[in-house]
């Protein structure tokens, strides 16, 4: 969908893979016979600047709900989530337009989920934003807040911690701004399941691993992926949380380490770990079968996984793993 740059801020801080574009080649693909019809084209950019990953490609593929259609009104809740509205905002839904420079924000670095028209004012306030983690905002007094301020583990007491004595720091929460090096990358796959059933959990039971990568030849600190100063076990649930279409969600485990540093990788180095999601809270679980798409979120690095979520297969499994005190799969 092609949102209006007031949308901008706001969508990067959503997204993994974000830059800066100018069309320069709308080719209109196939049109569903949907109400409203979804329309599908092949777009070429140019003048690229990468804000969030990388891209590879100059042509993206995109669709959208027809032209001529209103968009409907999205209110903001407080803890992130979006509520969407009966009322119907004045705007029309528009297309994508060759000479028009836009923010667009992928999952993958080949299609574009959204298109938001920049600006000048507005292009120099995404390369500042582009700086923080996701999730992050900064407030026009300066401050900045994080997705963690809505977490349960607000008593932790980031500020006594020397280490991160000059970061700048969630005003809410006093949790330090913290993020990775272009030589890091962060990756995600579904765990299949002991005992796959057709139908109902081929991708597996919501078992992610999450692998972190040093991809060059000497050591990296990281800052955002936290460990035990003292046993230098990494703390991926203090470190990672998720954000899906209902809001941002934490893993249980998080908010009980207390003396904490950076990890550092080695050349080539990876650290992974398995986290079962069916712990985390305040999702908007599917009703029947659905795919359920997750984006994990370590510093300003982000990867998206999925699975088939089976209602009368997960549900049990749900209600079980809910009480667990780690998400951490052995």
């Amino acid at each position: 969908m092609v949102f209006s740059k007031e949308h901008a801020v706001e969508c990067l801080s959503k997204t993994p893979i974000a830059f800066i574009g100018a069309i320069s080649q709308v080719i209109p693909g196939m049109s569903t016979r949907s109400m409203p019809p979804i329309n599908h084209y092949k777009l070429r950019l140019e003048n690229i600047r990468s804000l969030r990953g990388s891209v590879s490609t100059t042509e993206f593929t995109y669709h959208q709900r027809g032209a001529g259609y209103f968009l409907q009104h999205v209110i903001q809740n407080p803890d992130g989530s979006e509520t969407m509205s009966d009322q119907k905002e004045q705007e029309q839904v528009k297309e994508p337009t060759v000479g028009v420079t836009y923010l667009a924000c992928s999952s993958d670095g080949q299609h574009i989920n959204t298109l938001v028209e920049l600006d000048n004012n507005t292009i120099e306030q995404l390369i500042k934003s582009s700086k923080i983690p996701l999730g992050w905002s900064k407030q026009s007094n300066g401050h900045y807040e994080s997705p963690w301020q809505h977490s349960h583990a607000q008593h932790v007491k980031w500020h006594d911690n020397q280490r991160f004595t000059s970061h700048e720091k969630c005003i809410k929460s006093g949790r330090p701004l913290l993020i990775t090096t272009d030589d890091i990358s962060l990756t995600c796959e579904p765990i299949k399941a002991a005992h796959t059933k057709e139908y109902q959990n081929p991708d597996g039971d919501g078992v992610f691993k999450l692998t972190v990568t040093n991809n060059s030849n000497r050591p990296v600190e990281v800052p955002a992926l936290l460990r035990d100063s003292h046993s230098k076990n990494i703390l991926w649930e203090e470190s990672v949380f998720v954000i899906t279409d209902s809001g941002n969600h934490f893993f249980p485990g998080h908010g009980q380490a207390r003396d904490v540093e950076s990890t550092v990788l080695e050349p080539y180095e990876s650290a992974s770990t398995k986290l079962d999601t069916l712990t985390l809270h305040g999702l908007s679980w599917p009703q029947g079968g659905w795919r359920l798409h997750l984006r994990f979120c370590l510093g300003d690095k982000a990867t998206e996984g999925n699975y088939y979520y089976f209602t009368d297969h997960h549900e049990p499994l749900r209600k079980k793993s809910e009480k667990k005190k780690t998400a951490i799969v052995d």
